[in-house]
């Protein structure tokens, strides 16, 4: 079983503390604070939606950095709520990598069968409309999920 692509393009760290695991990352990477993100127009090719282990969910709050390197951005999340994957990868493992990101050739749904032929669940999956992203149960085998993004 082979992924349509091995490009890693981003890193998800779940934590308790966003300001401390934040600049503990700025710190060792040798980079500064990342400029807020403005409005970005998109079209919108797909209808929107969110499903956790499955079902529908509609809130996820958290507070969200990136902290950039040269190859590489890390994600960090501080997840304010109890009913999505970021706040349970957090009660069972603490502060520590979540997810390995890498983005797919596309379709989503060609990497999506090839993950479940592997034996891999699918445990959450967001369409935004203009990309979606699934993460797959690996932890077992990885000791750390991973995640699939499909830009359009």
């Amino acid at each position: 079983m082979a992924l349509s692509s091995t490009k890693i393009v981003k890193v998800i760290v779940v934590t308790d503390d966003l300001d401390r695991t934040a600049s503990a990352y700025r710190t060792l990477l040798g980079v500064e604070r990342e400029p807020e993100p403005g409005d970005i127009p998109r079209n919108s090719l797909r209808a929107p939606y969110t499903k956790y282990m499955g079902k529908d969910i509609t809130d996820t709050p958290m507070r969200v950095e990136s902290v950039c390197s040269e190859n590489v951005w890390f994600e960090i999340i501080q997840p304010l709520g109890d009913n999505d994957p970021w706040a349970d990868w957090l009660k069972a493992h603490g502060t520590s990598v979540f997810s390995v990101c890498l983005l797919t050739d596309g379709p989503i749904e060609a990497d999506e069968a090839r993950m479940a032929e592997a034996g891999y669940a699918s445990i959450f999956k967001q369409e935004k409309g203009y990309e979606a992203y699934e993460y797959f149960d690996t932890a077992k085998d990885l000791g750390t999920l991973v995640e699939i993004k499909e830009r359009y």
